[in-house]
């Protein structure tokens, strides 16, 4: 199973490390938004000073395909991004409202991208946002787990839960 968090600094378990911002940067744009995204939409948010902006996006593209070792398939146009079988999203668990598998809840209020947010002004305004969303999901998500542990007897494995 391949777990690719984009909650605090982002990573995929089953791939190599990956240099550079905007890879992360176009998979979280594309796997939290509603929809299909434009990839004129995606040029001006991520390259808007590029002298080939097509070519930069197809770049990062391969980039981003590489930092999660291929376990989220992404391209199209519009772009979409879709986790192969055996693949967990935390931004998609979050955005779900589902309980999380294979990282802790305790960290479903982590900054998206944190660390790693690429320089670029008309990224940041979407980003700021997304956080807003993501951090009140997060919330409720924790919540919603702390109520479930509170009138239960044990939380699992015996666990006390985790304090915030």
């Amino acid at each position: 199973m391949t777990v690719v968090r984009l909650l605090g600094p982002p990573c995929a378990s089953a791939a190599a490390p990956v240099r550079g911002r905007k890879p992360w940067a176009l998979l979280a744009l594309v796997l939290c938004s509603s929809g299909p995204v434009p990839r004129c939409r995606v040029v001006r948010l991520l390259f808007p000073d590029a002298e080939d902006p097509g070519a930069a996006l197809r770049w990062t593209l391969s980039r981003a395909r590489r930092a999660t070792g291929g376990a989220v398939r992404i391209g199209g146009d519009p772009l979409r991004a879709e986790p192969g079988a055996g693949t967990v999203v935390d931004v998609l668990d979050v955005l779900a409202g589902h309980r999380p598998r294979r990282w802790p809840v305790g960290e479903a209020t982590l900054p998206l991208l944190e660390g790693c947010e690429p320089d670029v002004p008309e990224f940041a305004a979407w980003l700021h946002g997304r956080r807003v969303d993501l951090a009140r999901a997060g919330r409720r998500l924790q919540d919603a787990g702390s109520y479930c542990s509170s009138t239960s007897s044990a939380s699992p494995a015996g666990r006390n839960p985790a304090r915030r």
